[in-house]
């Protein structure tokens, strides 16, 4: 009999600490009272020795985040396979302005609340929690375009949480230390998640995955499976049985000569035959696709 497969949980730390305490203090609370309370216990009490405003700053939009999440707001993706992280994760943002780009012609427009500012502006933004088979804690990722055109990534895993901006990601890339890898890693799978959904809709289903068990599941949440394509992995050695993935990035296609396809993000594998060749593999489900993606996410 197989390892029975378990999935991370995203927002953990909000649903249990957080929230699950101040549950118990007053269970005759709704969600949308505790989150008031805890909101405003953040917004009021001093800092704690170690904490800075960042710090408090963070946890208020990780917790705004979680009341998106238990009114059933918030887009639950569950990868099938665990190695599609992996993939993902590490796969170069050879075309960060490009993506960056279609995430401004295609994110919805919300207002969001800067707390420190007190400032509300409308922003062009991403909200989505990653579910992996066999990780102890799960993603949550706020992706926003800023008035200067720059793209930031609000993101949680586990008890860490952070925030990071693709002009920060350019410089944090060049550095060995394990804080910039843990940054640009998170940054990089964040980005390539959405590039490889809308790259290969096909791959990705409605619900959850038949193996998924959560009896806390919000049933009001909106769930996507999302598969391995064929296209992202090869197998080059003969004697072995094991698919490994291809090497490439998503890149966005701009020239006037691929006409109906201009604007779409595809995949690019590096291969070699006789010299160096590009792959470009794209969904002809696309279209449909990126209609049905905007519509789960109203």
């Amino acid at each position: 009999m197989g390892k029975k497969k378990y999935y991370s949980k995203p927002l953990r730390f909000f649903w249990n600490e957080l929230y699950g305490i101040q549950k118990k203090l007053a269970p005759e609370f709704s969600d949308e009272q505790i989150h008031f309370v805890i909101k405003r216990n953040l917004l009021s009490n001093p800092l704690a020795p170690d904490e800075t405003l960042d710090m408090r700053s963070l946890t208020i939009t990780g917790l705004d985040l979680w009341r998106d999440d238990s009114k059933g707001d918030l887009l639950h993706l569950f990868f099938v396979e665990r190695g599609l992280r992996q993939f993902l994760e590490t796969t170069a943002l050879a075309d960060l302005d490009g993506i960056k780009n279609y995430l401004y012609n295609n994110g919805q427009i919300r207002d969001i609340t800067y707390i420190y500012s007190n400032e509300i502006k409308e922003t062009f933004v991403f909200k989505f929690a990653l579910h992996v088979p066999f990780d102890g804690e799960g993603y949550a990722f706020i992706l926003n375009i800023e008035d200067d055109g720059s793209l930031t990534l609000y993101y949680t895993y586990g008890k860490i949480y952070g925030l990071m901006s693709d002009k920060f990601y350019k410089e944090i890339i060049k550095k060995e230390d394990e804080i910039s890898k843990t940054h640009s890693r998170i940054f990089r799978l964040a980005i390539n998640t959405i590039a490889y959904i809308n790259c290969f809709p096909n791959c990705v289903s409605d619900g959850v995955p038949n193996d998924y068990v959560d009896y806390s599941e919000n049933k009001l949440a909106k769930n996507l499976k999302i598969q391995i394509a064929d296209k992202i992995t090869e197998d080059n050695l003969p004697i072995s049985k094991i698919p490994h993935f291809r090497r490439g990035h998503f890149r966005v296609l701009k020239s006037d000569y691929f006409k109906n396809k201009k604007g779409q993000i595809v995949f690019v594998s590096e291969t070699m035959v006789k010299g160096k060749a590009k792959t470009v593999a794209m969904s002809d489900e696309i279209d449909k696709f990126n209609i049905d993606l905007i519509n789960s996410l109203d």
